[in-house]
């Protein structure tokens, strides 16, 4: 699955994960919220370098942990805007 998202929010998920403790996989902590996986951060890096809006291709699934991790640090209209990506998609 492949999802059309703004840029600024490819951008704004990139620069939360590089700040948060947890969402690279070489960053572990007790008490972290669990990161973006790998794949995920390699679409959304890959739309970043291409400057297109295009996420994916991604398992459903990874969206749907998109947006949680979205609303987990804060990034909550960023999380919609995955879901509602998503729902557009079909």
């Amino acid at each position: 699955m492949t999802i059309v998202l703004p840029h600024d929010t490819i951008g704004r998920i990139l620069d939360r994960a590089a700040a948060t403790p947890g969402a690279a996989p070489e960053v572990r902590s007790r008490r972290a919220e669990p990161g973006l996986s790998e794949s995920i951060i390699g679409a959304l890096n890959k739309a970043k370098k291409d400057k297109a809006n295009l996420v994916g291709p991604l398992e459903a699934s990874d969206f749907n942990a998109m947006s949680a991790w979205c609303r987990s640090v804060g990034l909550t209209s960023d999380g919609e805007l995955v879901e509602a990506a998503v729902r557009a998609s079909g």
